[in-house]
């Protein structure tokens, strides 16, 4: 694999970052202080499903597959990048018609990226949380047929935090594919061009989810 250039889709974790308010925001203790101590350590407690992370089907309560049960080789496939910043508004559901110029282009070695312009917006506003355009029952129904090995998106939740969210979240995690939350996505360069996706999980067993780093990298071109 020719890389010539690598984008870091992840959005920062620190204290008290924003997060859906169902869950505490993650905490930090510092254990060791460098010049008091001569060491530098952290304890964080936050939940599986904050900042940047991957849900696993486990996550929804009827279907039984953990995300550490997935062979590694699923979570990297071919970028297939949905521009709707500026396209979808505020609570607007992404639909089937909005895939459709895509659709072509995901199969079972696609990872879907659908950017709202929401991972700029991060912030403790009832705008970014509950604000967000979201995908679509019926939009998740399309990609899932597709066979895709993941979905991500620029908020916390893949379906929106209204009514529709269970169902989306249903469809998409009853048919085996993973959901990257929390993704940065501003990289119109993503449109351009072959992408390859890593998203890499942190292995945390018999989990429902986990924090992760996820990478663009761009195929190619000159030396990595």
């Amino acid at each position: 694999m020719n890389i010539s250039r690598m984008l870091d889709l992840t959005q920062d974790l620190y204290p008290n970052c924003p997060n859906l308010p169902i869950f505490e925001p993650p905490k930090f203790e510092y254990q060791f202080i460098g010049p008091r101590d001569g060491w530098k350590m952290e304890r964080i407690t936050m939940t599986t499903h904050s900042g940047t992370h991957m849900d696993a089907p486990s996550h929804m309560e009827e279907f039984r597959t953990d995300l550490d049960e997935y062979p590694v080789e699923r979570f990297q496939g071919e970028c297939v990048y949905i521009p709707l910043a500026g396209i979808k508004g505020a609570r607007e559901p992404i639909t089937p018609a909005d895939l459709a110029p895509y659709l072509d282009r995901m199969n079972e070695n696609s990872i879907v990226l659908l950017y709202t312009g929401w991972g700029e917006k991060r912030a403790w506003t009832k705008e970014w949380v509950y604000g967000s355009p979201f995908l679509h029952p019926d939009g998740a129904r399309l990609i899932a047929e597709k066979k895709v090995k993941g979905i991500g998106i620029d908020h916390p939740s893949l379906g929106g935090t209204g009514e529709e969210n269970e169902n989306t979240h249903r469809t998409v995690l009853g048919a085996g594919i993973w959901i990257a939350e929390g993704l940065q996505l501003d990289y119109p360069e993503l449109s351009e061009g072959q992408w390859h996706i890593m998203a890499l999980p942190m292995k945390i067993r018999e989990s429902s989810g986990a924090p992760a780093r996820i990478v663009a990298l761009q195929l190619g071109g000159g030396k990595a």
